[in-house]
């Protein structure tokens, strides 16, 4: 009897378990269900931000959304992608590198790894992450680029012609991985096969105004001028603001004493509405030093103030500009932009801005 009623007490229990499990499990799939709907609100959201370019909005949704599906490898990438926009790289390297653990297969998570790891320096990395990525998804054409840049970086140059070739057998009609092996083969030495790369683009992509500008190039270095000019030219009549057949034409007309039309080729790219940071410095540089030699320096002077509302620790462009403003006596402004040269010098550990920039100070005193 007392086995039986122990028997009994355990059929009891598990029928208790048996429903109680019959009914968590509904409300576990529902709960899951739910997390995932309010998820995909969140990504929802976050895509419209980052479209806004809300960068801080968009972070925080998808933050969110990694929240409630915290094994989602494609959620930690768009988060990956999102913060290296902050350049929070401790941040964006957390989460890419969560990506890839959960979803080995993640090529996006891959290649946005090798970026932010080419962001801080750590070229290493940056290749094994490419080269990962390249593994995955043969027919991604950044990564490859990624791969020879950085060895070429490294003056790797007949690797780096091997991976272009790659990238060329991958996709036969990018104009840029033949731009590239060109450019490599040219540092290599091999003059010859770097005009055969180029030649054979210029028939595949007539119209790619990257194409025209590096045609152009190749006839500057031969100075045949007006044929270079035709070139820039007609990559403008492609892209009117395009800045390297801007920065092209410019020294093409610098070199001929022509400084009006240059800077006017200049100014007209750095124009450009959403143009690249980069591309924005390097012709108000450009600018700057046009107008420096032609000694108008309230044009040199504006131009390095719109670089550093681009690039506020630019070094350079701070001791340049001190030395414009101590030129005109504008002593209490120099005094600034110097100081701030030398403080961005010794962060960078520059010896020799630093000493030019100690020099600068000491007889502004």
């Amino acid at each position: 009897m007392r086995l039986f009623s122990s028997f009994t007490r355990l059929t009891h229990l598990a029928l208790v378990m048996m429903i109680a499990g019959a009914i968590a499990m509904p409300i576990a799939e529902n709960a899951y269900a739910q997390a995932k709907k309010d998820a995909t609100e969140w990504i929802k959201q976050g895509r419209q931000l980052w479209q806004k370019n809300d960068i801080s909005g968009a972070i925080a949704a998808y933050q969110q959304a990694a929240n409630l599906e915290p094994k989602n490898s494609l959620i930690l990438t768009s988060l990956g992608f999102l913060m290296t926009q902050q350049n929070n790289y401790s941040g964006a390297i957390a989460a890419l590198e969560k990506a890839t653990k959960l979803d080995a297969q993640n090529a996006k998570a891959f290649s946005a790894l090798g970026f932010v790891y080419v962001k801080i320096k750590d070229y290493p990395s940056a290749l094994t992450a490419y080269r990962k990525a390249i593994a995955l998804d043969r027919q991604n054409i950044d990564a490859y680029n990624s791969v020879g840049f950085l060895l070429t970086q490294q003056k790797n140059y007949t690797e780096a012609a091997k991976i272009y070739r790659q990238a060329i057998a991958a996709s036969p009609k990018e104009s840029k991985s033949y731009l590239n092996l060109g450019y490599v083969l040219k540092l290599a030495g091999d003059y010859k096969g770097s005009l055969a790369i180029y030649e054979q683009v210029g028939k595949i992509a007539p119209f790619d105004a990257d194409v025209l500008v590096t045609l152009g190039g190749l006839f500057a270095e031969q100075n045949q001028n007006e044929a270079a000019i035709a070139k820039y030219k007609r990559a403008l009549e492609i892209n009117p603001r395009h800045p390297q057949a801007n920065l092209a034409i410019s020294k093409v007309y610098q070199s001929q004493g022509n400084y009006a039309e240059a800077i006017s080729s200049l100014r007209h790219a750095a124009a450009a509405r959403n143009i690249a940071p980069n591309n924005l410095v390097e012709l108000q540089k450009a600018i700057a030093n046009l107008y420096t030699q032609q000694g108008s320096l309230s044009g040199a002077i504006v131009a390095y103030r719109e670089i550093l509302e681009v690039e506020p620790e630019d070094a350079a462009t701070y001791l340049a500009l001190g030395k414009i403003l101590t030129t005109q006596q504008r002593v209490t402004e120099a005094r600034k932009m110097l100081e701030n040269a030398e403080r961005f010098f010794n962060r960078q550990g520059d010896i020799d801005g630093l000493n030019q920039t100690r020099k600068a100070l000491a007889e502004l005193k």
